[in-house]
């Protein structure tokens, strides 16, 4: 599975399974754009190393989720964000298969099954 099939079947997991009171959105900082554009998103806060899933919990607790390829690797942006995220109290994990990011989001509380589909 491709990092890219992986981001779309946890948006389709998070879709159909998500507890009531989740919020959550995938962040678009790894696509290739132009100097300008780049630019202007710093300038709007863009950070480099923010984790493709931002969420927050039932009962308001922020969550990140990294995923990966199973080759895939943390840049250094991303080790600093997670450990701004453990400074900051808030959960943060990687995930290379959709089973891992399946029960990392189970025992997050923010999916209502464990279930998913190999």
């Amino acid at each position: 599975m491709t990092e890219h099939d992986l981001h779309k079947a946890v948006v389709q997991l998070l879709k159909f399974t998500a507890r009531p009171g989740l919020i959550w959105f995938h962040v678009p900082n790894g696509e290739l754009r132009d100097t300008r554009t780049g630019n202007r998103l710093k300038a709007m806060g863009v950070r480099p190393g923010v984790a493709d899933f931002c969420l927050t919990l039932p009962g308001g607790r922020a969550a990140f989720l990294e995923l990966k390829s199973a080759k895939g690797r943390s840049s250094p942006e991303q080790k600093a964000f997670a450990a701004s995220c453990d400074e900051a109290g808030a959960l943060y994990a990687v995930a290379k298969s959709l089973s891992e990011a399946t029960e990392i989001l189970r025992q997050w509380g923010a999916i209502k099954t464990a279930a998913v589909a190999a």
